[in-house]
């Protein structure tokens, strides 16, 4: 168990540190008390220190960032205890930052299996690819009053590999066969 943080997307004072803060937050961490917060991280940033998180309390926000995946593979439930701009248990946004670096690619949450409360908001990921194809409405439970808060832009990256080529039912989270989602 690890706390979250409660930024949204202030910038922070110093890339390095920040890149350091969220490393030493999350390694080992399987439960995130409060929010996740994934912003700011720099193109090459190895995050695999992310890939034992299966459950977040609050939202989880993925902003500003050059890296091009997370290693979120094993994230289950996101709860919402706490909702990004009090309507998004999940927001993709401004992935590249505005330097107009390569960013993100894919979500690669192939376990996300829950949203207990709070919508999902995805836009300003140029790069990003496989979003759309995505059964969000799936993810939902049941009784999240936020079900149709669906926001998800289109991928416009003409360099995404046909979805239903890698996955038979074609709903991807990523670039492998390991990241259909069943």
């Amino acid at each position: 168990v690890c706390t979250g943080t409660d930024m949204k997307l202030l910038r922070p004072s110093s890339l390095e540190s920040h890149y350091e803060t969220l490393r030493h937050l999350y390694q080992g961490c399987q439960v995130v008390q409060g929010n996740l917060e994934l912003t700011y991280l720099p193109a090459g940033a190895d995050t695999a220190f992310l890939k034992d998180i299966k459950e977040v309390q609050g939202y989880v926000l993925i902003a500003e960032n050059e890296v091009s995946g997370l290693e979120l593979q094993n994230l289950r439930i996101i709860r919402g205890t706490q909702l990004f701009q009090d309507r998004y248990a999940l927001a993709v946004v401004g992935n590249p930052s505005s330097t107009g670096k390569q960013g993100l690619r894919q979500l690669g949450m192939r376990h996300l299996t829950e949203i207990l409360k709070g919508g999902v908001r995805i836009e300003g990921n140029p790069e990003l690819c496989f979003q759309e194809t995505i059964l969000w409405s799936d993810i939902f439970h049941r009784h999240n009053e936020f079900r149709g808060e669906i926001q998800v832009e289109t991928a416009r990256n003409r360099s995404c590999p046909d979805c239903w080529a890698l996955c038979a039912e074609g709903h991807c989270w990523g670039e492998g066969k390991q990241d259909c989602q069943t």
